[in-house]
């Protein structure tokens, strides 16, 4: 089974609250097949009681921001938190997001659709958004992290990039909805950082690199030319022994003719 389709049923399965494994009967469907089920299946979580929601939401506003925080988080929980969340107006939400803690947004994040929500995300402070992210990057959810970067502004997520580690950013790349923002985030870390993203893969256990060099490496391959080059300058400064090991992991990702100007300072 592909990175990008092993990513796609996890996102299935956090979408419907099982394991991916339950899912796995899926795995030889192309893999837009596989997203379209997901959207469709979204679609049909998040319309029912659509009228419910959108009177939840109108109701809300004849209370202060306050007394809705508090019924929010004792009374709704996240779940249905999150089915409201698109229908609230961005300034009251983001109001209601600076009274709730940052463990509760989280397990709102977990459960919101991105594409409904994305006038809220759009006004959110980058910092609540950072913290929002560390505290899931913390409990190893890059599969929510990976579902919301296609819908964050750029200046927020510029923030983001320059708090999260280079793993922290690879894991949640896996679960980008899009390849091609991930190469315009890419573009945002500095140079001095591109070193982290090889090691996050070259440095890795025995237990977890060739899960690292499955997921990661085929992220990297979807990079543009100009993330690719910037990569290889990186390669040149590696030992033998660590060039090795990521001509090794490339090959059996089955990504070695894929990354350009980083797969010829490999072989170089």
């Amino acid at each position: 089974m592909n990175a990008k389709v092993r990513a796609e049923l996890a996102k299935l399965a956090r979408l419907l609250g099982d394991e991916p494994e339950r899912f796995s009967y899926l795995a030889d469907l192309p893999l837009e097949e596989l997203r379209v089920i997901r959207e469709r299946a979204t679609d049909v979580l998040f319309r029912a009681n659509r009228g419910m929601f959108e009177r939840i939401a109108a109701a809300s506003k004849l209370v202060p921001v306050a007394v809705t925080a508090t019924v929010a988080q004792k009374s709704f929980g996240p779940l249905l938190c999150a089915r409201i969340a698109g229908f609230l107006e961005p300034e009251r939400a983001v109001e209601m997001a600076g009274r709730l803690p940052v463990e509760f947004l989280a397990d709102v994040a977990a459960e919101l659709d991105p594409r409904r929500a994305a006038g809220v995300l759009a006004a959110l402070p980058a910092a609540k958004v950072v913290e929002v992210g560390t505290e899931l990057t913390g409990r190893g959810d890059f599969v929510s992290m990976g579902r919301f970067i296609g819908e964050l502004p750029d200046a927020t997520l510029r923030v983001v990039v320059r708090e999260l580690d280079a793993e922290a950013i690879l894991r949640t790349a896996v679960y980008s909805e899009n390849d091609d923002r991930f190469a315009a985030i890419f573009a945002m870390l500095p140079d001095a950082r591109i070193p982290d993203v090889l090691a996050v893969v070259i440095d890795a256990d025995t237990s977890t690199v060739d899960e690292l060099g499955g997921d990661v490496l085929p992220v990297l391959a979807a990079l543009d030319d100009a993330g690719l080059s910037r990569l290889a300058t990186a390669v040149r400064a590696l030992s033998p022994e660590q060039r090795a090991r990521l001509v090794g992991l490339a090959a059996k990702a089955g990504v070695t003719d894929q990354l350009g100007p980083l797969g010829l300072a490999l072989c170089a």
